[in-house]
């Protein structure tokens, strides 16, 4: 192998100081810069978590107040039995006391499986008019205990045969919570 002329001694001279430079970046400036900004994320994500969980912290008060107002309504969503039988009974005497009151007929009441658990549910067969009707949707939906009307099928034959308004005959399917208590 030949000597190297002065000129390519600095050359390869130079090259080797900027393969160290690289070297040195790379192997200990690079990892220490880029673990400063890490460690700055995660500071920065802590605190955000840190002021997340100080909002939700303050919030706690307002929600154990919300906490107990739906406690104090909780009668209100539900039919409080002890049974779902008797739930049961109370729904379809309040399906009686609705039809009494708008002044229509009951046909009849009849207690339906119900789709989900601690729920009762019940079919009317009703004579109503149109206003009895509406009376009677409106006090279902305003009344408390609070229920679902899962269905509404009128069927108004008279009305074609005579030409007038008459009375229909309406079936409503109705739903509500049951809130179990114990008898004391």
């Amino acid at each position: 192998m030949r000597t190297l002329q002065p000129r390519e001694r600095k050359i390869v001279a130079l090259g080797i100081l900027v393969a160290m430079l690289f070297a040195v970046w790379y192997l200990l400036i690079d990892p220490l810069i880029v673990g400063f900004i890490d460690r700055g994320q995660e500071r920065a994500d802590l605190n955000t978590a840190y002021q997340h969980n100080a909002r939700v912290l303050s919030g706690i008060a307002n929600w154990r107040q919300e906490a107990d107002e739906q406690s104090a309504t909780q009668s209100q969503y539900g039919i409080m039995a002890p049974t779902k039988v008797l739930a049961a009974e109370s729904l379809k005497q309040r399906m009686n006391k609705l039809a009494a009151a708008v002044g229509g007929s009951v046909q009849s009441v009849s207690e339906l499986p119900a789709d989900k658990d601690n729920w009762v549910r019940v079919r009317a067969d009703l004579q109503l008019t149109m206003s009895q009707l509406y009376k009677s949707l409106n006090r279902l939906e305003n009344e408390a205990p609070y229920v679902v009307v899962g269905y509404v099928s009128v069927v108004a034959d008279r009305a074609v045969q005579t030409g007038h308004l008459a009375t229909m005959d309406v079936r409503l399917e109705i739903s509500a919570p049951v809130r179990t208590t114990q008898p004391s």
